[in-house]
């Protein structure tokens, strides 16, 4: 289990079809159970669900992920465990981070972006450890090949993704929607940037964390900075 991963995404999607106004149709979601690791490959996969719907240079991807985060210190790579996946065993049953950005750089998108609400230290957002030889483990993922993926991840290397008890969500997740919902168009001029999101998760997630006697730092990994990403 993951605390408040599925009412995270069931308020994403919802800011996903109001805000970015995003066709229900179009907004594929799963949570708990139904996220098996087929799901990945079906999803991001060449002639998989995304593929089908793409229009070349038009279509814009968002990619929203609430769960498990695993490393593999075999291939030192970063993997996003599923419901049936084993965080011990993550390269046999996750999907790998560089699989992900492989998949979503080929395709032929408007523009791509992912929101990680996950870590890879191997523990919970609730410091519990998922690994069998119980030590934390960090990992640094190398967001730096992205390309022309746009990624805001919860944490930084050595840090947790934390969940926010009091509002029922995950930290990353909860200031994510207030950010999108306008609190993070600093400037007031209706526009909001890539640079004035990664700017104000940083910010406010930090300093949250730091009262709930946590350190999570999120990032941006962009080329993108002063693009818009909603008009208000």
């Amino acid at each position: 289990g993951v605390s408040f991963a599925r009412r995270d995404a069931l308020w994403i999607k919802e800011y996903f079809h109001k805000t970015l106004n995003i066709p229900e149709q179009r907004i594929y979601l799963k949570t708990d159970s139904d996220v098996g690791q087929a799901e990945f490959r079906k999803v991001f996969s060449e002639g998989g669900w995304l593929d089908k719907r793409i229009k070349k240079n038009q279509s814009n991807i968002f990619f929203f992920f609430a769960g498990h985060g695993a490393p593999n210190l075999d291939d030192k790579k970063g993997y996003l465990i599923p419901y049936d996946g084993d965080p011990n065993y993550a390269s046999q049953t996750g999907y790998a981070l560089d699989d992900l950005y492989t998949e979503l750089n080929r395709k032929s998108s408007k523009s791509t972006t992912v929101f990680l609400d996950a870590c890879f230290a191997g523990v919970n957002r609730n410091n519990e450890m998922l690994l069998a030889n119980a030590r934390t483990v960090f990992l640094e993922v190398d967001n730096s090949f992205t390309d022309r993926v746009n990624v805001f991840s919860a944490a930084g290397s050595k840090q947790i993704s934390s969940s926010w008890p009091e509002k029922k969500h995950g930290l990353f997740s909860y200031f994510l929607m207030k950010g999108m919902r306008g609190n993070a168009d600093k400037n007031g001029d209706k526009k909001l940037t890539y640079g004035e999101l990664g700017r104000y998760l940083e910010e406010n997630v930090s300093s949250t964390a730091g009262l709930l006697d946590r350190e999570q730092t999120p990032s941006l990994s962009t080329q993108n900075e002063n693009k818009i990403f909603i008009s208000y």
